[in-house]
């Protein structure tokens, strides 16, 4: 046993030696330095024991000699129940709670269009019957410079027109625009109302600008 007296007068004279803010370490090393000494020589405990003894918080089983943190008493903070902070298991989102993913539209260019003094207006056809579905939906939107107006319920994705990221040739009055389908229910035509008539009739339905990089745009 003197082999194990050497290793705690060690570990005691290092305790003494550190500063006040390494109690926790001292009170490591001399527990290892107990289990050294009571563990059969050459065991797994005695092995551990001895490098923590020695190395101190250097050596890599200092983590095993904490105590493990007492959860028994722990309580759970919950919320006002909009949303879940913590549960006993997994559980499945709610199909209603589950965030729909919109449907890419496909812009269409082959519509035609055309100027009517003081209103402008596009046609966009579509196949017979495509139009008479009845969760077929026709979604608008108008703006001083631009305008989008998205057909839903037609196919696998929404088909729609709008000027993109091109400025209409002229201001608009939304709140004057419209749409409509024809009897057949195979074309659609959107009416957008100019704001300023006087001005003369659209050359073309968007303002195109010169790039220096790549010509027209």
């Amino acid at each position: 046993r003197a082999p194990a007296i050497a290793l705690r007068a060690r570990a005691s004279a290092r305790g003494h030696a550190g500063p006040a803010g390494m109690s926790d370490q001292s009170a490591a090393e001399g527990s290892a330095t107990d289990q050294a000494a009571a563990a059969p020589s050459g065991s797994p405990v005695s092995k551990v024991a001895e490098s923590i003894a020695a190395k101190g918080s250097n050596s890599y089983y200092f983590a095993h000699t904490r105590e493990k943190e007492d959860l028994s008493e722990a309580q759970r903070i919950s919320g006002d129940g909009s949303r879940q902070l913590a549960a006993d298991g997994m559980q499945k989102l709610d199909v209603a709670e589950a965030v729909e993913v919109g449907k890419k539209v496909r812009w269409r260019e082959d519509y035609a269009w055309g100027d009517e003094n003081g209103k402008v207006k596009l046609y966009l056809e579509f196949p017979e019957g495509v139009l008479t579905n009845p969760e077929m939906r026709i979604e608008a939107k108008y703006e001083d410079y631009r305008f989008e107006v998205v057909v839903h319920g037609i196919g696998d994705e929404p088909q729609g027109v709008t000027n993109g990221e091109h400025q209409l040739a002229g201001k608009i009055l939304p709140d004057k625009c419209t749409w409509r389908l024809n009897s057949s229910k195979t074309r659609l035509s959107i009416t957008l109302v100019k704001a300023e008539p006087e001005e003369g009739a659209w050359s073309n339905l968007k303002k195109h600008k010169i790039s220096k990089h790549t010509g027209w745009q």
